[in-house]
């Protein structure tokens, strides 16, 4: 893939690093992340009130979900915007563009997980409405941010950034607890990766153990998370929808 550069001071291409685009990798979290929040508001609509059962295997998803948004976040934040600064000044407007999106966005899980303390206990109609509508509000402005980040940073930063450094951020990545289950995101990563790339994906990315361990038990592990996150009615609330 060729890297595209914006026309707002990249640096030249004879003294940038030659790298491949491994932004790439970082997308295919991004679609993880825009699936999540996009069905997230739903999730808290769906919980008939009073149904803390319910409210509170959600909730455990959610901080996870807003937890792992923080560490993705503080990650990008600790690796690429000193570096993209320093060494393509001119996108200095692009960095902040970033660093004033990260903050809106971390003063909004903030709002999400004190939200959901005060849903889950009492599975409360007027508290699931609450959240779900800054649910909605994260998953616009994250989409919004997505879109900036992969059009404006990630061009320069595959240009400005070497192989030794996105692999210290992908090492950095592999150190940090998920605090969602691994297989479920390992599974919703699969999902994003297109079909005929996803074996070469796996060989690339992921170690023989937790190839085997994703065959044997994993895969059915992902596809029993989706189903607690996404029960189907039974047949009479089904029709009651209607």
């Amino acid at each position: 893939m060729t890297t595209r550069l914006p026309s707002t001071g990249a640096p030249d291409s004879s003294t940038a690093p030659v790298t491949a685009c491994r932004s790439d990798e970082v997308v295919l979290i991004h679609r993880m992340f825009r699936r999540l929040f996009a069905e997230a508001p739903g999730l808290v609509r769906d919980v008939t009130p009073g149904d803390t059962r319910r409210a509170t295997f959600l909730a455990r998803h959610l901080h996870g979900l807003t937890a792992l948004l923080h560490i993705h976040h503080h990650a990008e934040d600790d690796f690429f915007w000193d570096r993209m600064t320093e060494r393509a000044p001119a996108c200095g407007l692009h960095v902040a563009v970033m660093r004033r999106q990260h903050q809106t966005v971390s003063d909004q899980l903030d709002e999400i997980d004190t939200l959901v303390d005060a849903w889950a206990p009492g599975a409360d109609a007027a508290d699931a409405a609450r959240l779900a509508a800054v649910l909605d509000e994260v998953d616009r402005t994250l989409a919004e941010h997505l879109a900036d980040e992969e059009r404006d940073a990630f061009p320069v930063l595959d240009a400005v950034l070497s192989e030794a450094e996105w692999d210290e951020i992908s090492a950095h990545a592999q150190h940090e607890k998920p605090p969602l289950p691994l297989f479920l995101l390992l599974g919703l990563l699969m999902e994003v990766v297109p079909e005929p790339e996803r074996a070469a994906w796996m060989a690339r990315e992921l170690p023989a153990p937790m190839r085997l361990a994703y065959r044997v038990v994993g895969r059915r592990r992902y596809e029993h998370a989706l189903r607690r996150l996404h029960p189907v009615p039974p047949m009479s609330e089904r029709a009651a929808r209607r």
